[in-house]
């Protein structure tokens, strides 16, 4: 979608506001704004996920690895596969969440 595609459904949200369908302005403005291709929600932005699961997971992930925890503790408290910590490991460093200082063995 272009740039003037997205505004004209912004101008057209406008137009909903004031005639009072809050529910329709909410729609096109969300429509508006997911379609620019650079847009990234908050939790995309700092944990590389939309997922709800996914956020709390590497929170957890997170928290263990600033608090020492090896790679083998922070399986067995999350309960996952060694290849999803090391993964979400991964992301949280590319992102810079965690930063590349911190030592994981």
């Amino acid at each position: 979608m272009t740039f003037k595609e997205r505004q004209a459904l912004r101008k057209q949200a406008t137009i909903e506001l004031n005639l009072g369908n809050i529910g329709e302005y909410e729609k096109l403005m969300r429509k508006a704004r997911e379609a620019n291709p650079d847009y990234e929600t908050p939790l995309e932005k700092v944990w590389g996920s939309n997922n709800v699961k996914v956020v709390k997971r590497r929170k957890m992930v997170k928290e263990l690895v600033e608090a020492g925890y090896s790679i083998g503790e922070i399986i067995a408290k999350c309960g996952t596969t060694d290849t999803t910590i090391r993964k979400d490991i991964q992301v949280l460093k590319e992102i810079g969440t965690i930063k590349d200082k911190q030592e994981i063995s």
